[in-house]
């Protein structure tokens, strides 16, 4: 009997201090995140404690009392155990719930809607392309620091949790989800996190240690917002980067012998935002971005790397090549470091001009000392996706930008997007066969941004287009050759605005979604509203928000965010309450502008398809 007793006293014991056996093993730590969605697929995200497999378990709303399917997907050690995969085979315009498992361990529940397929909309006579309606919602700059912003309350998540979450098909959030914190994480704490010692490194963690301050970036962000989380459950979203998710005034990565140790970042932030973020977008070209450590002699222009096989990689899928600035800094935004020079010797970007042999890289310029470096090769970022009879390009801003020069806008043949980009993006446009062409740009194309403060070099300060005109000017010409309407739509100022820059072409800026707002002084003193010519262009502004020289920065905190809607056919039965889409002649994109906080409705733009003469 006492035997029993002790007996029972010991489960007991061991109830009360271990956790029961479904909660032993391997967890979920973030996500589930939604990506590229169609109308048979999605792509589903989420991190795990440890690398391994992990499973997606989904189903229709509707069938909650049938068995959930489920899909493995794998996170891994190199990529910050984060981990994607696509579910295929789905049905068309069709709600799911879906969740991720691991070891026992669920995440918490998310939903989805497949898009609407073409030919459930056919109709021989009235709409023989099976057209249909759809919505998304953009907006940018979303900082969570509250010296930099509303703070991790996002209201306007809640505010489009509570408002669109379930009227729009998907979201792109256009630049800056993510502002520069936790950069000085250090390495010896991410080992200590993932039980690992040096030798269990993965290869980017060797050659840029301060990835793992960027990785730490993104999951504060995902842990301090729930309704963020939220969003990103239950939305599918794509994502361009802007400066802060690289570093704060990132420029000249695509210039040849520019030394600077934001420049230099670039692929450190760019393989941290395709760990989190990226691998949400649809892949344009595959060839990753590729790290290694290079040796060099002073004047020669030959980077030797004995463990890295330079004619195994596709360098046309490939951008140019930068020598790592080395110090744990390097990924931090404080202005401070900008004037120690305390970078590798060799550090500066460089042209790669041809393949040696498997271990040698010509480049230029030259070394200017001896030594070894760690170095990285990007990777070319752009993609497009298309939607019913709207084709999206989701451009990289940044990649291949050039320095720029504020006393020479229109210097000849300057690039913001590198010739590949530009040559792809315009033949991808010329070829398109569809009604309407979205450009998403995360630097604005119009307007300038030249204050903010921010980087040390403030007197060069413009992130817009408006140091690019030439480049700019011959996207303009070139656009007004096709027959399509092109809408632009940029981020990064945190204001919102509708610009009509010719009859069929237009840029509309969405934000901010968080972050703190700019001043008219910031924007080049534009007007709110009416004709403007900051440079060689004259704009017609239709409408703005905007912030007043005189408004104290605390309470300069004016979230927008901007659903579009693609109306394509109009619901004409023979019979009330049944189903006949008819096509318009002429569809229309309507843009609806709406305060952050309220969901107040602020401003709308409607614009459809050129009229022609029979």
């Amino acid at each position: 009997m006492i035997m029993q007793i002790v007996l029972k006293l010991r489960i007991l014991f061991l109830i009360i201090t271990f956790p029961s056996w479904s909660q032993v093993g391997n967890t979920i730590t973030h996500g589930p995140i939604l990506g590229h969605i169609t109308h048979n697929s999605v792509r589903i995200w989420g991190r795990t404690a440890s690398p391994g497999p992990f499973n997606i378990v989904y189903q229709k709303i509707e069938d909650t009392y049938q068995t959930p399917k489920s899909v493995e997907a794998n996170s891994f050690r190199a990529d910050d155990t984060t981990g994607w995969t696509t579910l295929t085979n789905l049905e068309p315009d069709t709600v799911y719930s879906y969740y991720l498992q691991v070891d026992g361990n669920k995440s918490k529940e998310g939903s989805f809607r497949t898009l609407p397929d073409a030919k459930d909309y056919v109709n021989g006579t009235h709409n023989p392309e099976g057209l249909f309606n759809f919505r998304f919602e953009y907006g940018s700059c979303a900082s969570q620091n509250p010296a930099n912003g509303i703070g991790p309350s996002l209201p306007t998540y809640t505010t489009m949790l509570n408002e669109v979450k379930d009227k729009i098909n998907f979201a792109v959030m256009n630049g800056d989800w993510l502002y520069e914190e936790k950069r000085d994480y250090p390495l010896s704490e991410w080992l200590k996190a993932n039980e690992i010692g040096e030798n269990g490194k993965p290869k980017v963690v060797s050659h840029a240690p301060t990835v793992v301050g960027v990785w730490e970036n993104y999951k504060s962000y995902l842990d301090k917002a729930e309704n963020l989380a939220e969003w990103h459950r239950h939305v599918p979203s794509y994502f361009t980067f802007d400066d802060h998710e690289l570093i704060n005034d990132i420029w000249g990565a695509g210039t040849a012998g520019r030394r600077d140790r934001r420049t230099v970042f670039r692929d450190i932030g760019t393989a941290a935002w395709y760990d989190y973020l990226g691998w949400a977008n649809p892949i344009e070209f595959d060839q990753d971005i590729q790290f290694g450590k290079g040796n060099f002699k002073k004047g020669s222009d030959i980077l030797t790397d004995p463990k890295t096989d330079f004619t195994a990689m596709d360098l046309k899928q490939m951008g140019n090549l930068h020598v790592l600035w080395g110090t744990p800094t390097a990924g931090v935004d404080e202005i401070a470091l900008d004037s120690i020079d305390d970078g590798n010797p060799n550090s500066k970007v460089y042209d790669i001009v041809e393949v040696i042999n498997k271990h040698k890289l010509r480049i230029s310029p030259a070394a200017v000392a001896n030594g070894s470096g760690d170095y990285s090769i990007a990777r070319k970022s752009y993609s497009k996706f298309t939607v019913g009879n709207c084709d999206f390009f989701l451009l990289d801003t940044r990649t291949h930008r050039e320095w720029h020069d504020t006393q020479n806008r229109d210097q000849p043949g300057l690039t913001m997007l590198g010739k590949d980009q530009l040559q792809w993006l315009k033949e991808e446009m010329k070829n398109s066969q569809a009604d309407f062409l979205f450009l998403f740009s995360s630097v604005p194309f119009m307007i300038p941004h030249i204050g903010a403060g921010g980087y040390a070099m403030t007197s060069n300060k413009d992130e817009s287009w408006t140091v690019f005109l030439d480049e700019r000017e011959k996207l303009i010409n070139f656009w007004e050759g096709l027959e399509q309407p092109v809408f632009v739509l940029t981020g990064d100022l945190h204001n919102s605005f509708a610009v009509k820059i010719t009859d069929h072409i237009w840029e509309f800026c969405a934000g901010p979604h968080n972050s703190v707002n700019h001043r008219l002084s910031d924007e080049g003193n534009r007007p709110k509203s009416g004709l403007y010519q900051f440079d060689k262009r004259e704009m017609d502004i239709r409408w703005s928000s905007f912030v007043l020289d005189d408004i104290p920065r605390p309470e300069r905190m004016y979230p927008h965010y901007c659903i579009v809607q693609i109306n394509n056919v109009f619901n004409n039965p023979q019979q009330l309450g049944k189903k006949r889409w008819v096509a318009y002649e002429h569809p229309q994109v309507i843009f609806q502008f709406y305060d952050g906080r309220t969901g107040e409705f602020r401003y709308s733009e409607t614009v459809s398809t050129k009229r022609k003469k029979k």
